[in-house]
């Protein structure tokens, strides 16, 4: 049984990396801005994880019998299986990320709705995740306006309860089941959260280490190139000042010397300069 885990991961490991080749591999081979390809990575991390993540949760649902979240827990994967193949065929970042973050944010609602107005960890997890999807790949006043979608929500629940007006509530909805299963709900979402947040922002840190080194290659470079062009010209100049020696020509020979005082001291100029940069 123990073997059983690794080989799991493995597998897992291995369908996810050759879905996102497929997938974004060619996308993110065109896009060179390097907080696109971050976006574009967080937005396929959250639909491929999610897709994982609801197919268990339908599972338990099938075993609570909820004819509701049976209904609506496919939609959202299509939904998010339509995301990929937007991304798929290049559509940009910021639409795609529209598209994911407002299905994975008004379907849960409905769910919640019918499901006794449940407002449960299962529920605020993913309306946040998605409000967070949405400001991070489509803009500040986006995010702004699912907020308030979310919140008006919120308040109609309030009212409903507090008046006690009767919706339909799912077959198969049961408060005693919901409490049993909010651990592993929870412990789901939780990996969730950590697997896609987290590595967005681990994508980010490496990209711009990575842009960060490219730029000290280069700086290195040009260094080496401008260093390289100072010191053949003092090689010249010495070689001259050789031959001026040989010859008794003295002010030939003080030429060569400031030539070399001075191409030395710009290159100790030069280096100054680098490393105040």
């Amino acid at each position: 049984m123990a073997k059983l885990f690794p080989k799991g991961w493995l597998l897992i490991k291995s369908i996810y990396l050759n879905t996102e080749k497929a997938v974004i591999g060619s996308m993110l081979l065109h896009t060179e801005n390097s907080y696109e390809q971050a976006k574009i990575k967080l937005i396929f991390d959250y639909a491929f994880f999610y897709i994982m993540l609801l197919l268990s949760f339908l599972f338990v649902n099938m075993l609570s019998q909820n004819t509701v979240n049976i209904i609506i827990i496919p939609v959202i994967i299509l939904d998010l299986a339509v995301c990929l193949l937007l991304l798929k065929k290049g559509i940009s970042a910021k639409t795609v990320g529209l598209f994911a973050s407002l299905s994975t944010l008004i379907l849960p609602i409905f769910s919640s709705l019918l499901n006794n107005q449940d407002l449960g960890p299962k529920y605020t997890l993913i309306w946040v995740m998605s409000i967070l999807v949405c400001y991070i790949t489509v803009n500040l006043f986006t995010a702004l306006i699912w907020s308030l979608i979310l919140c008006t929500y919120l308040i109609a629940v309030a009212w409903i309860k507090i008046n006690n007006v009767m919706i339909f509530v799912s077959p198969g909805y049961s408060s005693a089941f919901q409490y049993l299963a909010n651990p592993f709900t929870v412990g789901m979402y939780v990996l969730f959260f950590i697997r896609a947040l987290g590595q967005y922002y681990r994508n980010l840190i490496s990209m711009e280490q990575m842009r960060t080194a490219e730029k000290q290659k280069q700086h290195l470079s040009l260094i080496n190139q401008h260093l390289t062009k100072q010191f053949l010209l003092v090689k010249g100049f010495s070689a001259s000042g050789k031959t001026a020696v040989l010859k008794g020509e003295t002010e030939l020979l003080e030429s060569c010397f400031e030539e070399i005082e001075k191409h030395c001291g710009s290159a100790v100029d030069y280096l100054n300069d680098s490393q105040a940069k």
